[in-house]
C-alpha cells in the first residue's frame, strides 16, 4: 500500500508538471507563431512597396533649369522598364497632366513608339475621381503665396490612388533665387537664398489591375503558404473589414469571414516614419538605390530631402480608403488553434498518464491476484493432503488387519471389502477431479453432445453414489416431470456434473441429511432445469460470487470444518458451460442452497446460454 501510494502521488506530480509545461509550450507556441505571422506581414508589405517603388523611381526626376522638354524623357524611361523590369506589365498607361499657373491643364498620354511619344488625350472615366483631386492640387498650388517652399513630404512624394489603381506624382520647377545678406550689424554674412517652386504638372502611371491581382496572389503564396497550401486566409481589402476586397486568397472568402482577423495592417505606409523603415532593404535593392540622392547633370546636389523622397516615398491617397492586408488562421483564430494544440498535447499527455496508471492498477490488481492465488493453492495443498491422507490410511489399515489375519470371520472380511472400496472410490473420485481440473487448465475440453435421458442420467448418478459413507442416512427426493424431453448433453460430462452437486449437498447438509432433486421444463421454454437442493448451512452473500472459482471455499464451510479442495463447483460449471448450458445458484445462510443446471433440450439447435457472472 506504501507503494501503491507513493506511485499515486508521482502520477498526481506528474500531471501538475504536464499541465503547467503544457501551458508554458502553448504561450511559447503562440508567442512563435504571433511572431511568425507579423514577420510574413511586414515582408508581405515590403515586397509589395518595393514592386511600387521600382515603377516610382522609373519615371523620378526634376526638370533642369532651362529644360524646355522635361516630358520628352519618360519615353527612354518607359523602354527601360518594360527591358528590365519583372512585372512589365504592371503598368498599364502613363499621362502627363501638364500645368501652368492660368490654371489651363492638358492630359496627354505616352505612346510609345508614335512620332510625338505623347498625344492629348480625354480624361478616361476610371481616371474622373482623380481628376478631381488633382484639379484641387492644381488651385492650391495656383493659389499659394510666393515664398519659399515648405519641404512638405506629400508636396514631393508619390501618391498611391488606391480607387484606379495609380501611381502620382507632382513635378515641379526648382529655381535658386541667389544669394542673400544677413546681418546689419558686424560682419556681413551671405547663405544661398531659398529655392521657389513652380508646378508643372502630375505624372500619373496607371496600374494594370490584372497584374496587381496576380502581384498580391504571388505575395500571399509566397508568405502565407506553406507546403500543404495557405495557412492563413488573406485577403486585401479597401478601408473597414466590410467593405470592398481588392484581392483574397479563396475564391469563396469574404470579409466578415476574417473578422476578427489574427492580423490587419495598411499595405502602404502612411507616414514619412513608416517609409524610412522601410528603407531597411538588402544592398543592391532597387528601392535602396531610389533612396541614394542623385547629382543632376551639372554636378549640383538638389539637396538630401528632394532627392529622398523624389523615388522613395510612396504614400497612400488621403482621399480614399487605404488598403488593408488581414490575416486569419484556416482553423481559426491565433487563441483557437493554440487551445486546440494545447488540448490535444493534454489529450495525449494524461493519455500517457493514464495508461500509466491503469498499468500499476493492473500490476497492483495481478500482485493481489497472485498472492490470493498462491493462498488457495497453499489452502488447496492442504486440504487435498488431508483428503488423500484419510481415505489412504484407512485402506491401509484395513489391508494391515486383513494381512495379520486379525480379521478371520466372513462378515467382517465382507465389511473391510466394503470399506477399502469405498475409500477407493472416495480417492479416485478426487484423483478424477484434480486431473479434469488439471486438463481443463491446459486445453479446452471438447465434449460428444447428444440427446441424453435426464431422468436416466439422475438414477445412474444416484445409483452410484448410494454405497458411499456420504450418502448414508440421507433422504432423498425426487421430483421429475413425466414425459421430460431429451437434453443436448454429454452423458459423462453430465454425470460428472450432477454428481459433483448431489455429492455437495450431501456435504455440507449437516445434520438435517435431506436433498431433493427436481427435473422440470418450463413453459413454453426450449430448456430442461435440473436443480439440487439441501437444507443445509448455506451460503454467505459474499461468497455466493466467488463459489465457482477455483479452490474458493466459503467461510461456511471452513468454520463447519467441511473437507474438501474447492474444485467441484468450478469443475461443474465449466462442464455445465462446455454442454451450452448454464449453472447458477441460490442460497441462504442457515437455510439451505439450490443449484440449478439448466440444458436445452435435444430439439431445439440454438445458440449456448449466455454465461452469468
Amino acid at each position: 500500500m506504501a507503494l501503491v501510494a507513493v506511485l499515486a502521488a508521482v502520477l498526481v506530480l506528474l500531471a501538475v508538471l504536464q499541465y503547467r509545461w503544457s501551458l508554458e509550450i502553448s504561450r511559447a507556441e503562440q508567442t512563435r507563431i504571433v511572431a511568425s505571422l507579423n514577420n510574413s506581414v511586414n515582408e508581405f508589405r515590403q515586397a509589395f512597396y518595393r514592386e511600387l517603388v521600382q515603377v516610382s523611381t522609373a519615371f523620378s526626376g526634376e526638370p533642369e533649369p532651362g529644360d524646355q522638354d522635361f516630358w520628352a524623357g519618360f519615353t527612354d524611361r518607359y523602354h527601360e522598364w518594360a527591358r528590365t523590369a519583372a512585372r512589365p506589365d504592371l503598368i498599364a498607361n502613363v499621362y502627363v497632366l501638364e500645368a501652368e499657373r492660368s490654371e489651363k491643364t492638358r492630359l496627354l498620354r505616352l505612346r510609345p513608339g508614335s512620332d510625338s511619344d505623347f498625344e492629348p488625350a480625354a480624361w478616361p472615366p476610371e481616371l474622373d475621381r482623380l481628376k478631381q483631386t488633382i484639379a484641387e492640387r492644381v488651385d492650391a498650388e495656383s493659389h499659394r503665396p510666393p515664398g519659399p517652399p515648405m519641404p512638405e513630404l506629400r508636396s514631393f512624394a508619390w501618391t498611391m490612388e488606391q480607387d484606379v489603381p495609380a501611381l502620382v506624382r507632382p513635378v515641379f520647377n526648382i529655381n535658386r533665387m541667389g544669394w542673400r545678406r544677413e546681418g546689419a550689424d558686424g560682419p556681413p554674412r551671405q547663405r544661398p537664398a531659398p529655392p521657389q517652386r513652380t508646378l508643372l504638372g502630375f505624372v500619373i502611371v496607371e496600374l494594370n489591375r490584372g497584374a496587381m491581382d496576380r502581384l498580391l496572389g504571388d505575395l500571399a503564396q509566397r508568405y502565407f503558404s506553406g507546403p500543404d497550401g495557405f495557412i492563413y486566409n488573406v485577403a486585401v481589402v479597401s478601408g473597414a473589414t466590410n467593405a470592398k476586397i481588392i484581392y483574397r486568397s479563396d475564391a469563396q472568402l469574404t470579409a466578415t469571414a476574417l473578422n476578427p482577423p489574427d492580423a490587419r495592417v495598411a499595405l502602404l505606409p502612411a507616414t514619412g516614419a513608416e517609409n524610412r523603415a522601410f528603407e531597411a532593404t538588402p544592398p543592391g535593392n532597387p528601392a535602396e538605390r531610389a533612396h541614394t540622392p542623385r547629382r543632376n547633370h551639372a554636378g549640383t546636389n538638389r539637396g538630401p530631402f528632394l532627392a529622398r523622397v523624389r523615388g522613395a516615398f510612396i504614400l497612400p491617397s488621403p482621399g480614399a480608403d487605404p488598403w488593408v492586408l488581414l490575416a486569419r488562421h484556416k482553423s481559426g483564430s491565433l487563441e483557437a488553434v493554440v487551445a486546440a494544440e494545447r488540448m490535444r498535447n493534454l489529450l495525449l499527455s494524461f493519455g500517457v498518464l493514464l495508461l500509466l496508471a491503469v498499468s500499476m492498477a493492473l500490476i497492483v490488481l495481478s500482485a493481489q491476484h497472485a498472492r490470493r492465488l498462491a493462498h488457495l493453492q497453499m489452502e488447496f495443498v492442504a486440504g487435498v493432503s488431508h483428503e488423500l491422507r484419510t481415505p489412504v490410511t484407512v485402506i491401509c489399515s484395513a489391508a494391515d488387519n486383513l494381512a495379520e489375519g486379525f480379521v478371520g470371520a466372513k462378515d467382517q472380511v465382507k465389511e473391510y471389502g466394503v470399506l477399502i472400496r469405498n475409500q477407493g472410490r472416495r480417492l479416485a473420485g478426487m484423483i478424477e477431479q484434480i486431473l479434469q481440473f488439471a486438463a481443463g487448465q491446459s486445453r479446452a475440453a471438447s465434449y460428444e453432445l447428444a440427446p441424453v435421458s435426464v431422468p436416466e442420467a439422475i438414477g445412474a448418478v444416484l445409483a452410484s453414489v448410494s454405497d458411499l459413507p456420504e450418502a448414508a442416512g440421507f433422504t432423498v427426493e425426487r421430483e421429475i416431470d413425466p414425459g421430460l424431453p431429451h437434453v443436448e448433453a454429454d452423458a459423462t460430462a453430465l454425470s460428472r456434473c450432477l454428481e459433483n452437486l448431489i455429492l455437495n449437498a450431501f456435504k455440507y447438509s449437516t445434520e438435517s441429511r435431506w436433498v431433493r432433486i427436481r427435473a422440470v421444463r418450463a413453459q413454453g421454454s426450449p430448456h430442461v432445469r435440473i436443480s439440487v437442493e439441501d437444507r443445509g448451512v448455506g451460503i454467505e452473500a459474499a461468497d455466493l460470487p466467488h463459489i465457482f472459482e477455483p479452490f474458493y471455499r466459503g467461510k461456511a464451510a471452513q468454520a463447519a470444518l467441511i473437507h474438501g479442495a474447492g474444485l467441484g463447483l468450478s469443475l461443474a460449471r465449466d462442464m455445465a458451460e462446455g454442454m451450452g448450458g448454464r449453472l447458477e445458484a441460490e442460497s441462504e445462510p442457515g437455510r439451505g442452497s439450490t443449484f440449478t443446471l439448466e440444458l436445452r433440450v435435444a430439439e431445439a439447435a440454438a445458440e449456448p446460454l449466455p454465461r452469468t457472472a
